[in-house]
């Protein structure tokens, strides 16, 4: 989504602009920690989704919401602004953006994998570093679990998917049938 880029470019403009002063990685856990617990409620959701409570409103609830957590103010504002444009939902997108763009600045490339269950932190680094050889590239990989894909690993990275998934190894034996 073209909004999920532009405000994640814009955050990271802003914060890695000379003398801005900002630590942008502070700024990721802080609105990462917002996010999670926003995610988690359900009274927030209805009460920024709801067309009958006024911005105003709104810039109170939020107000009042991000007082419970230490956040500086890059955060805060940022969180203000996705408000006002209706952008709140997004907050989740935006922060998975963030952290690719400041990876590919880095000269990195950012990955998924999705794997039946959760791998072990070991396993997911050499999965990486795998990667990062054949790329001649840092790669960083978000994993998610799906048991949809009964086992094995889906890694998706440069815009390109491996599929070792025993659901992605029968869908395209089924395609052949």
């Amino acid at each position: 989504m073209k909004a999920v880029r532009l405000y994640a470019q814009v955050l990271v403009d802003v914060a890695l602009a000379p003398q801005s002063g900002i630590d942008l990685g502070r700024v990721i856990r802080e609105l990462s920690s917002f996010s999670t617990s926003f995610g988690q409620s359900e009274v927030a959701h209805k009460v920024f989704e709801n067309p009958a409570i006024t911005e105003e409103e709104r810039q109170k609830a939020l107000k009042a919401l991000t007082s419970k957590f230490d956040l500086g103010s890059t955060s805060e504002r940022f969180l203000t602004i996705l408000l006002r444009r209706g952008r709140l939902n997004l907050l989740e997108e935006i922060i998975r953006e963030v952290e690719w763009i400041e990876i590919e600045k880095r000269g990195g490339v950012m990955g998924e994998v999705v794997s039946a269950v959760a791998l072990e932190p070991e396993a997911l680094s050499g999965i990486a570093e795998a990667l990062g050889k054949r790329l001649n590239k840092p790669v960083q990989l978000k994993q998610k679990t799906d048991p949809a894909l009964i086992a094995g690993m889906r890694v998706t990275v440069g815009g390109i998917t491996y599929d070792g998934s025993v659901k992605g190894k029968l869908d395209k034996w089924s395609e052949l049938n």
